[in-house]
């Protein structure tokens, strides 16, 4: 098994959590050299090229104007055999409207739709979409929020499972 999983494990973030847990995985984010909003040609064929190496992909880290879902349409063109897993949003179902996240709980609701669909098309590739609650990044007031560990944590047990999970809520 071979993992990919987009964001800087070297910041609080998912990725972090994910190193915590797995020995055998990759990070894309800018400072391993991958531009993941693939806005040129190059940028998009260094990630149809690479992704090929992976079994498992960790699609985590937010890329504006519907980066995410780029990522996951590139990969089902590309990959045959994969798991995909999405992370959502907290702002998914709380229904948070505020000017700077008004695009956010869209572009999530649609990345778990188009996660959920792809489902449907091939055996092989599978794909789990991830709603998790706050995410304790170490900012004031997030104290309480969901460690992310267990993020890493529920992925590793989905990933032993003989069955799929195609979408969980951790809260």
């Amino acid at each position: 098994m071979r993992i990919l999983c987009t964001g800087n494990p070297n910041k609080p973030t998912i990725a972090r959590s994910i190193n915590k847990i797995f020995s055998n995985v990759d990070f894309a984010c800018s400072t391993t050299g991958w531009d993941l909003r693939m806005w040129d040609a190059e940028s998009e064929t260094y990630f149809r090229n690479k992704i090929k190496n992976y079994t498992v992909l960790i699609n985590s880290s937010f890329i504006c104007n519907g980066g995410q879902m780029k990522i996951l349409n590139t990969t089902f063109e590309e990959c045959d055999s994969m798991h995909v897993f999405n992370i959502g949003s907290t702002l998914e179902h709380l229904g948070v409207n505020n000017t700077t996240y008004d695009i956010l709980p869209v572009e999530k609701r649609a990345l778990r739709d188009r996660s959920l669909q792809l489902n449907n098309y091939r055996t092989n590739f599978k794909t789990t979409y991830i709603t998790p609650a706050g995410l304790n990044d170490g900012k004031a007031g997030h104290e309480n929020w969901l460690n992310m560990d267990y993020i890493a944590e529920t992925i590793d047990w989905i990933i032993r499972r003989p069955y799929s999970i195609t979408h969980i809520t951790i809260q």
